[in-house]
């Protein structure tokens, strides 16, 4: 909320100094104003000076005494103090009366924050999970699933226009694969004649396997009278068991709170001949060719490391062609101003040709967003499980779920910068002391609703918007966190990397827990005081409620 302000400002102050600055140079080193550490005397600073020493030719200190006397003459009220500290840093201390306006606007506002996330006219698509529907989602799929969720809460929360997609992958050889899988468990169960099995059974050395591929054959087997003689028998098991899948996979998502706007199928690309029009598209960039009987798109002509087949010599298409079509139609047909796929770590090496392709077909780069969910390894004991949709043997999302809750799931899974590795601890996630994050947070959430609710009890109103008098270093420091918290969705919007917010919320559960520890909120006989102390847990409490919200985390009022 500040330093944005405090931006603006700066950099008025300066164009009217030096109006042929060439503000680019200051921007590429990094955030123009950053909160002070604890040992400064002040809340916020800038290091601006001693990044415009070169430029400018001057003495870092002598800019800063410069500029520091022109921000004097026009500050606005909500600071209160303007410093210069060598060897060249301006600081910035925010008049405390301006911060206990915004408490209590925090505090009794629905909506306190609906001038800086209003609407905004961008159409944003997030695609994420999209695994393919040939076994149940394994632990891996956690990561995508809650880091995809939470970020599209967020970026609605902040005022975009975003809907949620499922790309199902139920077309090419895997689907078929899984399909024959099924079937021939279904063969095997029934009383068939040699010759009719020989027809239908393949080589099953590269099948899905597991107990999961048992039970789906079992249920299609009980439920549908098969014609084993039908021509058309791979297919129509194969339709079956994708539409069981799904029907799993969406049963496991809503237990994280997981949903989607659309489940769009890639067999809708073949039937809307998206891909002819894509070929099409491309033929007239003249990055087509056809070579050694299959066709080529020419994404070495454009930087990338190799060119890559579209379609093959027997004529079926590669996964790369659907992606292109697929993303042909988010942009041009569904008309999205802006894509975000998260994939799992196994596609890093297809963004490079996926966003080249795009290009080609006129879309700007930065419109299409892919983020990387790097592996999990989960801590069950001292054993590493294998995850493996063929062999069967991997721990679900629904194991996981089971076990530790949606809660621990989402927090923790959300916890880690998606592009890193994360271990999951399965104890740790189901502790329920204050060494668990998430329990020690929801707990704070608790004992604030308790606080809340004796207050009124004892009919210390609220009603009034009294003045605020918050005196102790504690008191301030909790205001200056709930302060922070605009800065913080700001900076998810901008990284999509939702994983601040378990820091973020963490931190003000921690200090709101050391402030109810060493003071007594509410005094009886100090009616003024408790009502200011309260006034404080009730934005707290706001905002707490506010980010579990934004992790799709509960919101318990008694633990």
């Amino acid at each position: 909320m500040y330093i944005k302000k405090i931006e603006i400002f700066v950099l008025e102050t300066l164009l009217n100094t030096y109006n042929n600055l060439d503000l680019s140079l200051i921007n590429k080193d990094g955030l123009l104003i950053q909160k002070s550490p604890n040992s400064i005397d002040s809340d916020f600073g800038t290091s601006l000076p001693l990044r415009l020493a070169k430029t400018l030719k001057k003495n870092q200190l002598e800019i800063a005494n410069i500029l520091a006397e022109k921000l004097i003459n026009e500050k606005p009220d909500y600071i209160s103090e303007i410093t210069v500290v060598k060897p060249g840093y301006i600081n910035f201390s925010i008049n405390k009366k301006d911060i206990f306006e915004i408490l209590k606007d925090i505090a009794f506002n629905e909506n306190p924050f609906s001038d800086l996330f209003n609407n905004k006219q961008q159409k944003i698509q997030i695609e994420f999970v999209s695994a393919n529907p040939t076994g149940p989602l394994h632990v891996g799929h956690i990561r995508g699933a809650v880091y995809g969720s939470a970020l599209s809460k967020i970026l609605s929360f902040y005022g975009y226009d975003v809907k949620n997609e499922y790309y199902v992958n139920d077309a090419g050889n895997q689907i078929l694969k899984f399909g024959l899988s099924i079937l021939n468990e279904i063969l095997k169960s029934n009383k068939i004649s040699q010759s009719l099995r020989n027809k239908h059974i393949i080589d099953s050395t590269d099948s899905y396997k597991g107990e999961y591929v048992k039970l789906l054959a079992n249920k299609i087997n009980n439920q549908i009278n098969l014609e084993l003689n039908s021509e058309d028998l791979i297919q129509k098991i194969t339709q079956l068991a994708v539409t069981e899948m799904l029907s799993n996979i969406k049963e496991d998502l809503s237990r994280l709170n997981v949903y989607f706007d659309e489940w769009f199928h890639e067999t809708k690309l073949f039937e809307e001949n998206t891909l002819d029009i894509v070929i099409e598209k491309l033929k007239q960039t003249n990055l087509i060719i056809n070579k050694d009987g299959a066709t080529w798109f020419l994404s070495e002509d454009l930087g990338d490391d190799r060119d890559n087949v579209l379609i093959k010599q027997d004529s079926s298409h590669t996964y790369f062609f659907s992606d292109i079509a697929n993303h042909y139609n988010k942009f041009y047909i569904r008309n999205f101003d802006k894509v975000i796929n998260i994939w799992g770590a196994d596609h890093q090496g297809h963004i490079k040709r996926t966003k080249l392709a795009m290009e080609a077909l006129g879309v700007n780069q930065e419109d299409l967003e892919i983020k990387i969910s790097q592996m999990v390894t989960i801590k069950k004991g001292n054993e590493l499980v294998k995850i493996s949709k063929r062999s069967g043997e991997y721990v679900t999302l629904n194991d996981i779920v089971s076990e530790v809750g949606s809660d621990a799931c989402r927090y923790f899974f959300l916890s880690r910068a998606p592009n890193t590795q994360l271990t999951f601890d399965i104890e740790s996630a189901k502790i329920q002391n204050s060494t668990n994050p998430v329990y020690y947070i929801q707990y704070a959430h608790a004992r604030l609703t308790n606080l809340i609710e004796k207050a009124t009890q004892l009919d210390i109103s609220l009603d009034k918007l009294p003045d605020l008098n918050l005196l102790s270093e504690k008191e301030i420091s909790i205001a200056m966190k709930l302060i922070e918290f605009p800065e913080i969705i700001d900076q998810i919007a901008k990284e999509l990397e939702p994983h601040h917010i378990t820091r973020y919320t963490h931190e003000l559960a921690s200090e709101f827990h050391t402030y109810y520890q060493s003071e007594k909120i509410i005094e009886e006989n100090n009616i003024e005081l408790s009502v200011s102390r309260i006034l404080l847990c009730k934005a707290i409490l706001k905002i707490i409620r506010q980010c579990l919200d934004l992790m799709m985390v509960s919101a318990p009022t008694k633990m």
